[in-house]
């Protein structure tokens, strides 16, 4: 290796290892078993057996299905499911409008 190729690749090391790429590795692939086993589908049924009859809303974060609608009376409910088994964790429900007006 001639000289000028020796300095080309000390050069090239020295940027990659400046740059972060020198021990840069691919993400870790998906785990079958950290995907949420409980559909959007699904907690959305499990939110309308709960009373919600409409949805709003609806994400996944940090395992939890985070569902928000509103029941039969036009009430918002808000309904966490675990995404890995299906449990409801917290149903919460307003008062519906038409409770807040009094003759």
């Amino acid at each position: 290796m001639s000289i000028l190729n020796h300095v080309r690749m000390i050069g090239l090391g020295a940027l990659l290892a400046m740059s972060g790429l020198a021990g840069a590795q691919a993400p870790a692939p998906i785990r079958p078993d950290a995907l949420p086993a409980i559909s959007m589908d699904q907690a959305r049924r499990i939110a309308a057996d709960n009373g919600m009859m409409r949805v709003d809303d609806i994400k996944l974060d940090n395992g939890v299905w985070d569902v928000d609608g509103r029941d039969g009376t036009g009430a918002e409910m808000e309904l966490k499911v675990r995404a890995t088994d299906g449990t409801v964790i917290k149903v919460e429900r307003e008062r519906p409008a038409s409770a807040a007006v009094r003759p």
